[in-house]
């Protein structure tokens, strides 16, 4: 199932739900990682799992000037999400608008309220927020949900990253 979210939207999950954020630009093997750790939460928690992605990708908005070469368009990305056996999708139309926003305003709005997620699961460098001002600490804080900061899976070659995987094409 997706979402596609011109906020504000009702609630996708009653009962919430643990959402896992991110881009999420090609499924690669690192963000299964990622989704493997936060399906273990949800089922330990008897909750849907909800990936909460933007489009379009929050660069193409940020810095129109760099070329983004996109490694899934979005119906991909949710087939391939499908795959890695997500109960839904939620899509925010990033803007600049959105871009502005506080990281406590993404927190009570979205994550808490909209979604009422009971989980979050982001990688450990997730940064959110006005000029990325949110961090993995910030979602700690918060008591409405705990939060899971996974490590960053790498391999010989490094970090396993979207960005690293347009640089081989």
């Amino acid at each position: 199932m997706v979402w596609r979210v011109h906020f504000p939207q009702s609630v996708p999950c009653e009962g919430g739900c643990v959402v896992a954020i991110g881009n999420f630009d090609g499924v690669h093997e690192g963000h299964r990682h990622l989704l493997a750790l936060a399906r273990a939460e949800a089922q330990w928690r008897h909750l849907p799992l909800v990936v909460l992605t933007f489009e379009p990708h929050p660069r193409s908005i940020l810095r129109p000037d760099v070329p983004l070469k996109r490694l899934t368009t979005l119906e991909e990305k949710v087939q391939r999400l499908a795959f890695a056996e997500v109960d839904g999708v939620a899509v925010i139309d990033f803007s600049l608008e959105v871009a502005g926003w506080s990281p406590q305003r993404f927190m009570e709005d979205i994550l808490a309220g909209w979604l009422g997620a009971k989980g979050v699961c982001v990688g450990e460098n997730f940064r959110f927020g006005h000029k990325a001002s949110g961090d993995v600490t910030a979602l700690k804080a918060r008591t409405e949900f705990t939060t899971l900061a996974v490590p960053l899976l790498t391999d010989e070659a490094g970090v396993v990253s979207s960005s690293r995987l347009r640089g081989l094409e």
